[in-house]
């Protein structure tokens, strides 16, 4: 039972250390991967991470100018050589050194689970020691995912089955083809994904659906489409209560 980790980075100079050296810390005696597509990087990513991967023969690396978020996560997949796939931004990192061991021990009790969610940590930009929000998940059914109810996505570990059976991530949507992603996999076609109680993810606080007032509107359109694109209908109060949660999440 191997990983493959997914990261995609564009320009993140600040914090792409961070997020690799979370994943080369993993005490995991399995095999792993993980792969970082940078979309064209322009500043010293690319230099700091042929850097790493000097001394990190877990670490590889491609260079895909000008793919979105989607289309470069899609392409790792489709790269990755392992059987359970786990997403890291390149702003993010995980929480502690045994998060690889909880998550294979996960799987290796139920060897019919496809799926893990967890909780989510978000810290200052600047300061990542301190915290400023908290996703706690829960577990849930597929008819919460059709009332916009959704798991932390970068907290997710999935079975590669998964993907090869009802697809990739959209990109006709540019910020919120992960929650059409869980929709149409937990949601419509009722996969079962496992929450476990602990927080294997810290994240930095200003992720692109929440950069600005503009990306937040785009955002919640894009959740609107994706009831569209799957032909179902969608109560608006849904999506209202989905950014209300998010605000009450805030740690002020």
């Amino acid at each position: 039972m191997c990983l493959s980790i997914v990261t995609t980075v564009l320009n993140n100079e600040k914090f792409i250390r961070d997020c690799v050296d979370s994943v080369k810390r993993q005490k995991f005696k399995n095999k792993y991967e993980h792969i970082i597509v940078d979309g064209g990087s322009e500043d010293d990513t690319l230099k700091i991470l042929k850097k790493l991967k000097k001394k990190n023969k877990n670490l590889k690396i491609f260079v895909k100018k000008n793919l979105g978020i989607y289309e470069a996560i899609n392409y790792a997949i489709k790269k990755s050589k392992y059987n359970y796939i786990g997403l890291l931004h390149s702003d993010d990192f995980y929480k502690n050194d045994k998060v690889f061991k909880n998550i294979l021990m996960q799987f290796k009790s139920n060897k019919k689970l496809l799926s893990i969610h967890s909780n989510v940590e978000f810290v200052k930009r600047e300061n990542k020691k301190k915290i400023v929000r908290f996703f706690k998940s829960e577990q849930l059914k597929s008819e919460d995912y059709i009332k916009c109810k959704h798991p932390p996505h970068t907290s997710l570990f999935i079975n590669k089955k998964i993907f090869d059976k009802f697809g990739l991530y959209n990109i006709n949507l540019k910020i919120a083809s992960d929650f059409e992603f869980m929709l149409r996999i937990y949601g419509i076609n009722q996969i079962y994904s496992k929450y476990i109680n602990k927080t294997f993810i810290v994240m930095r606080a200003g992720g692109t659906s929440t950069r600005s007032i503009f990306n937040i509107i785009i955002s919640n359109y894009e959740v609107y489409k994706s009831f569209k694109i799957n032909n179902m209908k969608i109560n608006i109060f849904y999506i209202f209560k989905k950014i209300f949660s998010k605000i009450l999440q805030k740690n002020f």
